[in-house]
C-alpha cells in the first residue's frame, strides 16, 4: 500500500520548478503620493529580489475610480513612458512578465459615455468601464491603437505552457498587493513566501446551491468542476449543497481553497470574527462586485478574505457576466496540476482584457512548485507536523485511484505520524465508518479529539460521532 499510494501522489501531482530570479521580471508601480504606497512597493521589492530599476512611482488620485481620461493621463501613458524609458518594456518587447499595482493604485476605471462601440457590439458589451488591472495588462498592445470600447480577447486563453502568457504574444500579467490597510496588502506576500516554503496545506470547501436547471446552471457546474480537480488532486473537499451560503457555525477549519457563491457581501462561515485560512490560502467567491470594494474589511468578498487571512483572490469590479468571469476549473487545474503561480494560472483562466478582473495577491505566489520528493524531504528533515497533511493527501489519491478503503486503513495505521495527528485519526474514524465498524470508528474520532487544537475539527468530529448512532 505505501507504494502504490507513492506512486498515484507522483502521478497525479504535476509540479513545476520555480523559475529562479523571477523578481527581474516583475515591474511595481505605486502612489508616489501616498506613503504606504511605497513601503508597500519596497516591501514587496525586498522580499522577491525586484531590481531597484523595476519600482515606478506616480502622483496618482487617491480614489478608488477614476475616469477614462484620468487613467490615460496620469496611468497608463506615464507608465508605458517610464517602463520604456528604464527599458524593461517598449511594446511588446522587454525583460518583465509582470506588473505589481500597490495598495493606493486606483483600480476602477469609470465608464465614458463620449466613447461609442462599434455597431455589431452585442448590447450587453457595449460598456468600456474596466478594471485598471485588466486594462494595463494592454500595455504590449498600445502601440497597435487599440479601441478600449468593450471586451478584447485573452490572447493567453486556456494556455498551457506558461511561458507563452507574456508582452511577447500581447500580454502582461498585472496583479496588485491590495486590501483593507497597506499593512494587509504586504501580509499577501509574506503569506505567500510562507506558503512556498511550508506547503499549502489543508482543505477545500465548495459553496454550491443546489442549482440543476436555468440560466446559472453553468456557474454551478463550474465550481463542481473545481471540486472534482481539488478532489483528484487529493486534498479533502467538503462541498455544501445548500441553496444558502455556508452558514455561521460551519465546521470549516484549515481551509487552503475555498469556491462558492452567490451572496453580494461577505456572510456565514466568513463573517465569523476570526476564520481558519490555511497559509497560503486561495479563496474565491462568485459574485458580479465582488471586488468592487477592494479596501473595505468588511462589504463584498475580496476585502474580507484578505482581512480575515486570505493569501490570494480576485473578483470583479464592475458587472462582467458569468460567462466572461476567469474561468474557474482551469484556473485551479493550472494552479494545483500545473504548477503555474498565481497570475499565470489567472490569465490563463480570463477569457476577455480591457474587462472587470482584478487578481489580489502576489503574481509570483507558487505554493505548488516543488516536487513531491522535494516536499516530503523537507517535511522530514524540518520534522513537520504538515508531514500528515502529506500522507493525507496521498491516502486521498490512492482512494480516488481505486484503492479499498480497508487497504487505507492498514496504510495509516502503519504510519508512524498516525498515532499523534488528528488529521490521520480523523480520516481512519471516516474510513472504519465508511465500511461499517462504529465501534472502530468512534475510538479514531475520539483519538482524533484529544489530539486536536481546532475547535472547528472537533465540531466537525462529534457530528461524524453522533451519525455513527442508530
Amino acid at each position: 500500500m505505501n507504494k502504490t499510494l507513492s506512486l498515484i501522489f507522483l502521478a497525479q501531482i504535476v509540479s513545476s520548478q520555480i523559475l529562479g530570479k523571477e523578481g527581474t521580471t516583475v515591474a511595481v508601480v505605486y502612489n508616489s503620493i501616498l506613503q504606504e504606497s511605497k513601503s508597500v512597493a519596497d516591501h514587496y521589492a525586498k522580499l522577491r529580489n525586484v531590481p531597484e530599476n523595476n519600482l515606478i512611482g506616480l502622483p496618482l488620485s487617491k480614489n478608488h475610480t477614476i475616469s477614462r481620461g484620468e487613467f490615460t493621463k496620469t496611468l497608463e501613458q506615464p507608465l508605458a513612458k517610464a517602463l520604456a524609458k528604464k527599458k524593461i518594456l517598449n511594446g511588446n518587447t522587454g525583460t518583465i512578465r509582470y506588473l505589481v499595482l500597490c495598495w493606493g493604485v486606483p483600480f476602477r476605471v469609470d465608464k465614458d459615455n463620449s466613447i461609442k462601440s462599434p455597431d455589431g457590439i452585442p448590447a450587453p458589451l457595449q460598456r468600456n468601464e474596466a478594471s485598471v488591472d485588466s486594462e494595463l495588462s494592454l500595455l504590449p498592445q498600445l502601440n497597435e491603437q487599440i479601441e478600449r470600447t468593450g471586451v478584447i480577447k485573452n490572447p493567453a486563453f486556456n494556455a498551457n505552457n506558461p511561458k507563452l502568457i507574456s508582452p511577447n504574444n500581447g500580454l502582461l500579467m498585472v496583479a496588485r498587493l491590495d486590501g483593507p490597510s497597506s499593512d494587509l496588502a504586504k501580509s499577501l506576500v509574506d503569506r505567500a513566501i510562507a506558503a512556498e516554503k511550508k506547503g499549502l496545506w489543508g482543505r477545500a470547501y465548495i459553496d454550491l446551491r443546489g442549482i440543476n436547471s436555468g440560466a446559472l446552471k453553468s456557474g454551478e457546474e463550474r465550481l463542481r468542476q473545481v471540486a472534482q480537480i481539488i478532489s483528484r488532486s487529493g486534498f479533502t473537499t467538503v462541498i455544501d449543497n445548500e441553496p444558502t451560503t455556508m452558514p455561521v457555525g460551519f465546521p470549516g477549519d484549515q481551509i487552503a481553497f475555498y469556491a462558492g457563491w452567490y451572496g453580494i457581501n461577505v456572510e456565514g462561515l466568513f463573517a465569523e470574527e476570526t476564520v481558519d485560512f490555511a497559509t497560503g490560502a486561495i479563496a474565491y467567491h462568485l459574485h458580479s462586485y465582488n471586488g468592487s470594494m477592494i479596501r473595505d474589511a468588511h462589504s463584498r468578498w475580496i476585502g474580507p478574505f484578505i482581512n480575515k487571512g486570505a493569501t490570494a483572490t480576485f473578483g470583479s469590479v464592475f458587472e462582467p457576466y458569468l460567462e466572461l468571469t476567469p474561468n474557474q476549473p482551469l484556473f485551479f487545474a493550472r494552479i494545483i496540476q500545473n504548477g503555474f503561480n498565481f497570475a499565470e494560472a489567472g490569465y490563463a483562466a480570463t477569457p476577455v482584457l480591457s474587462w472587470q478582473t482584478v487578481f489580489v495577491g502576489d503574481p509570483l505566489y507558487r505554493p505548488f512548485g516543488k516536487t513531491p520528493q522535494e516536499v516530503e524531504s523537507n517535511l522530514i528533515k524540518n520534522k513537520s507536523s504538515d508531514i500528515q497533511w502529506f500522507r493525507l493527501i496521498a491516502i486521498n489519491q490512492g482512494l480516488t485511484s481505486g484503492a479499498p478503503k480497508e487497504a487505507a486503513i492498514l496504510h495509516i495505521e502503519q504510519l508512524k505520524e498516525a498515532a499523534k495527528s488528528s488529521i490521520l485519526q480523523e480520516k481512519l474514524g471516516e474510513l472504519y465508518a465508511g465500511i461499517g465498524k462504529k465501534t472502530k470508528a468512534e475510538a479514531a474520532f475520539k483519538n482524533a479529539i484529544n489530539l486536536s487544537k481546532s475547535t472547528k475539527q472537533k465540531q466537525r468530529i462529534d457530528d461524524a460521532i453522533k451519525k455513527l448512532s442508530p
